[in-house]
């Protein structure tokens, strides 16, 4: 195994993590040999302390915080600890794919011979139908970030439940900062620094999704309050990004918000000059001929609703090729009638709560919010 630089990975834990053994024994049996692995652990319960007496004895360092810090503050501070060369952070309710033949940390390290931040593909562990609907939010990501580092080779936003940074760009860009979403800006903050970005389809983490619709609406709910905040704080940044590569951008919305066509079809295109023309033709018939008077009245109703159920199968048989290709090239799990509950439901359910979010924090400025322990 030819190494090519120290790796320090970070797990940050509030309270406590059912997976986090797991992971901690993958990563200790992995056969790269110039590594540290450190968790932090906020407020931590009886079931973490377990965790700390089995794995302290086999290396791992272990930092226990009484109260809680927040995930930003609590990383930046255990980074100050580590020697490594590379920078890989995991959340705690994470597995990584056994798959990857053991070196999974060789190949991190590998793809970054030529990055400075690079991010590893992620999917949910399909536990519930709950979390399978939201496993196509994943593949929806990956194609974005994937388009991000092919056609640009930097990131505006990235997934931070597994992504490596190099120690220089992480300090350079002066680490974590007190804010909701801490992945989406150091990412964006990378982007504009010109860092150099990849995505690594080869490797797979599995990430526990909720279980349940209220876990999974409170968990979106956060998701659109840190992206509203996120496009506040990097307005400018954005709108430049928008400039200079729109078709990037336009394609990573898409992907990340399927049901964005329809609605941008619902408000800007209108009825059909043939449908009103066929209004008014079987209007003016129905006064001599009694039997037209029955389509003539319901030619308004009917043409648009099959132009719209024409576009929302249109848009839905496109998008069902679309993520079935993504799945079958990055090996995503896939299947129609799970997307189809994720097209007509949960996908314009996430937008709606977005732009929803948006707009309100564009009114109320000031608006403050406490979500989670991140802040």
């Amino acid at each position: 195994m030819n190494n090519t630089g120290k790796i320090s990975i970070f797990i940050p834990v509030y309270r406590e993590s059912e997976l986090i053994g797991q992971t901690l024994a993958f990563l200790l049996n992995d056969p790269y040999k110039e590594k540290e692995i450190f968790v932090v652990i906020d407020e931590p319960t009886q079931k973490s302390i377990e965790i700390v007496e089995e794995f302290s004895q086999r290396g791992v360092h272990f930092r226990l915080n009484g109260e809680r810090k927040g995930k930003a503050n609590a990383l930046n501070e255990v980074v100050k600890e580590s020697s490594g060369d590379i920078f890989l952070f995991l959340d705690a309710d994470v597995l990584i794919d056994e798959t990857a033949g053991g070196n999974f940390l060789g190949t991190i390290a590998k793809e970054m011979e030529n990055a400075e931040i690079v991010e590893i593909k992620k999917e949910v562990i399909r536990d519930s139908f709950v979390a399978k609907i939201a496993g196509y939010d994943y593949i929806g990501f990956a194609l974005a970030s994937l388009y991000f580092s092919q056609k640009i080779g930097r990131c505006l936003a990235i997934n931070g439940a597994a992504f490596a940074i190099k120690r220089e760009t992480f300090e350079e860009l002066g680490g974590f900062r007190r804010t909701i979403c801490e992945d989406l800006d150091i990412a964006t903050r990378s982007f504009a620094n010109g860092t150099r970005f990849k995505f690594i389809s080869d490797l797979t983490v599995f990430t526990k999704a909720p279980s349940s619709l209220r876990g999974w609406f409170n968990q979106r709910k956060r998701w659109a309050i840190g992206a509203a905040f996120w496009v506040k704080d990097h307005f400018r940044t954005l709108r430049r990004a928008l400039r200079k590569h729109p078709r990037v951008i336009a394609l990573s919305l898409l992907s990340a918000f399927p049901s964005i066509p329809l609605l941008l079809m619902s408000l800007f295109i209108p009825d059909e000059i043939f449908t009103k023309a066929l209004y008014m033709l079987l209007l003016l018939f129905s006064t001599t001929t009694s039997l037209l008077i029955f389509p003539a009245a319901f030619t308004s109703v009917i043409i648009p609703a099959m132009k719209s159920l024409a576009m929302l199968l249109g848009s839905f048989l496109g998008y069902s090729a679309t993520f079935y290709l993504l799945a079958k090239k990055l090996r995503f799990h896939f299947n129609l009638p799970e997307f189809a509950v994720y097209y007509f439901i949960a996908a314009p359910l996430w937008l709606m709560l977005t732009v929803t979010l948006l707009i309100r924090l564009c009114i109320k400025k000031n608006s403050k919010v406490n979500i989670d322990w991140k802040v």
